[in-house]
């Protein structure tokens, strides 16, 4: 299985001008102004939804007493929902993924739109179930149906905003170059993609040190600047080429320059950049710090990660507080040995802590490990075993249905752990890792991950390191919610068991 086709994970691409920072802030928020746009189309739906089943009584009596029995208080809708918002959120999120969604197709937005009405109305339909809670179908139906009408108006009318100004020249952004050499060219390809947007590039200022590219429009050269500047073009900012003018010694001149006449500069830092380095500004007071994170950014989505996995942590551990119960009692009658099994591993950045699970293995099972090591199935330093003769009869049942994990939602209450990230490896194992593995440990480790729901067993050492990068590259809250979503068939079904 190839690591990059699982479906979960857009594929990578090199760092452009947008994932550096520049137009960083537009992008979020028209993104953001379509999030909350959805929003209060889903509580619009409600409302409309609710509005229509009430005019249920106008139909004819038989069609009215069949298909549209006593209608319940609004109040109980609106809680219903509020149940349900965390788990409609992180769908929206997951489905619509609202950092391309403005660059996208609207046939592509529209099947987005289609694939998260479905995975709603199921997951609606399978907590009204488990809930029992006592929902009308038609409302539940007009919901969906609402929906289908609002949020592909909500495109239609942004897309619209952002089109408009590209038609009126004074709320266009135009932007200079100063560079023509390739990565100026590539520069401009990236701006040209952000032209419906009102981004609009007037052209470059040629540098002596160019390789030179003789499709691109040169005003000038580096020298001309100033005089292009006052008398002779319209410009809102400018961007310069790190690599082409970073040596030159009148590049301060420059920058003085733009500052006494109030342009915005950009500086395209793309020489010291690597494949998954992420380039940002930051401030220790007021001195500014350039840097460089091949990890998430700790921002606010960071923080509302951690309230997850500690809802979703405790609230499993109050839930399945008799499974756990039982589950112990049958390791005790059924084996000696502790109920419990506690280790040693590695989490964020090798700190170390200790693991719990319950014991699906004889007591002792670690001491007889050198017997059956070389029965190992797994490359690498990892060992894995199909049919380990360690492992208990009630054992092998747990490890199926990764029941015997369920206590490592203490190690995420505690912090130690997230409900999703890459798996918690041994110090042994950390040891024969190469410096590109070590990577994986700069977040936090999960109890699901990439490699739990992609048939773990059916992976070799290189691609569940590999897939553990690539969540780590790509990681966001719609992302976990995804696996933790692809989580729950993976156990119900036993694949990919240990």
């Amino acid at each position: 299985m190839r690591a990059s086709g699982l479906g979960l994970l857009p594929g990578r691409v090199a760092a452009t001008a947008d994932e550096s920072g520049m137009f960083r802030l537009h992008k979020r928020i028209y993104s953001n102004l379509l999030l909350f746009g959805d929003l209060a189309a889903g509580f619009a739906a409600l409302f409309l939804a609710y509005w229509l089943r009430s005019l249920a009584p106008l139909l004819p009596v038989e069609i009215n007493q069949y298909f549209f029995p006593e209608i319940l208080p609004l109040s109980r809708y609106l809680l219903f929902f509020l149940v349900f918002l965390p788990f409609w959120l992180g769908l929206l999120l997951a489905t619509q993924r609202y950092d391309d969604v403005l660059h996208i197709a609207h046939r592509r937005q529209l099947g987005r739109i289609a694939n998260f009405l479905v995975l709603s109305g199921f997951l609606m339909g399978f907590l009204a179930f488990t809930l029992r809670l006592d929902v009308s179908r038609p409302i539940l139906f007009g919901f969906l149906a609402v929906q289908l009408i609002l949020l592909p108006s909500n495109r239609m009318v942004l897309s619209w905003v952002l089109k408009s100004r590209n038609l009126n020249e004074h709320n266009q952004i135009k932007i200079l170059i100063v560079g023509t050499g390739q990565r100026a060219a590539r520069l401009a390809r990236q701006i040209e993609k952000y032209r419906p947007w009102g981004y609009h590039l007037l052209g470059h200022i040629s540098v002596d040190t160019d390789n030179g590219d003789s499709n691109l429009e040169v005003l000038g050269k580096l020298d001309d600047l100033p005089s292009l500047l006052l008398d002779e073009i319209v410009a809102d900012e400018i961007i310069f080429i790190g690599s082409e003018i970073k040596d030159r010694v009148g590049f301060t001149d420059m920058l003085r320059l733009c500052e006494e006449i109030g342009l915005r500069t950009h500086m395209a830092t793309d020489f010291l950049t690597a494949e998954h380095l992420k380039v940002s500004i930051d401030y220790l007071e007021d001195l500014p710090l350039i840097t460089f994170s091949a990890v998430p950014d700790h921002d606010i989505a960071r923080i509302a990660k951690r309230v997850v996995d500690f809802v979703v942590a405790g609230t499993c551990l109050v839930g399945f507080t008799p499974l756990m119960l039982l589950v112990a009692l049958t390791i005790k009658m059924t084996s000696a040995g502790p109920i419990l099994y506690r280790q040693t591993r590695c989490g964020l950045y090798g700190r170390k802590f200790t693991l719990i699970k319950f014991r699906t293995m004889i007591d002792g099972a670690q001491d007889r490990l050198w017997e059956i090591r070389h029965l190992n199935e797994m490359d690498g330093p990892v060992f894995k075993m199909r049919n380990d003769p360690r492992v208990t009869p009630i054992g092998r049942f747990l490890r199926k249905l990764s029941i015997d994990e369920l206590p490592q939602f203490w190690n995420v209450v505690r912090g130690e752990m997230s409900v999703v990230g890459p798996r918690a490896p041994l110090p042994e194992e950390v040891a024969h890792y190469t410096t590109r593995q070590r990577r994986r440990l700069s977040v936090k480790p999960g109890i699901t991950c990439l490699w739990q729901v992609s048939g773990r067993s059916e992976i070799d050492f290189e691609q569940w390191m590999a897939l553990d990068l690539q969540y780590i590259d790509n990681w966001s809250l719609g992302l976990d919610m995804l696996i933790m979503l692809r989580t729950i068939p993976a156990v119900f079904t036993g694949r990919g068991a240990r």
